[in-house]
């Protein structure tokens, strides 16, 4: 069994799947997120008040209604970066590329179990990005 030989041709792949367009298009979304300085600022502000909630829950004598208040500016904080433009692209190229990731494992895994990789085709509906009420990648 040559081990190393399908090591080296899958890393070969590899290389070639960091050309592919939706893997440049993510890279570039995650830059484009790094320099918008409005959701840097609230992806911040959402990282304080996530602490802040965090600190009050671990507290013996918590004060509910600053908890309420705290899961409340989180919620819609948590809104605004997902409405800001820049997290929308982000979003929709890493949907792509969760598509692309879970097509590639199915042929692997067909591979693996004797089926035939040629025949694998990702169902239309695939991966829609919305986590609730699904129980597939675990993401």
């Amino acid at each position: 069994m040559e081990n190393f030989d399908i090591i080296y041709e899958f890393k070969l792949l590899a290389k070639k799947l960091q050309q592919d367009d939706r893997i440049i298009y993510l890279e570039q979304a995650k830059k484009m997120n790094d320099m918008d300085q409005e959701l840097q600022e609230l992806i911040g502000k959402f990282n304080l008040c996530q602490y802040n909630y965090r600190t009050e829950d671990a507290k013996k004598d918590k004060d509910e209604a600053k908890l309420s208040q705290l899961y409340s500016e989180i919620t819609d904080l948590y809104a605004q970066i997902m409405e800001n433009d820049s997290m929308k692209e982000y979003n929709e190229c890493k949907t792509e590329v969760d598509r692309l990731t879970q097509h590639i494992q199915a042929i692997i895994s067909a591979a693996i179990n004797g089926g035939d990789p040629m025949a694998v085709e990702l169902p239309a509906g695939g991966c829609s990005g919305n986590c609730s009420g699904c129980s597939g990648c675990g993401n």
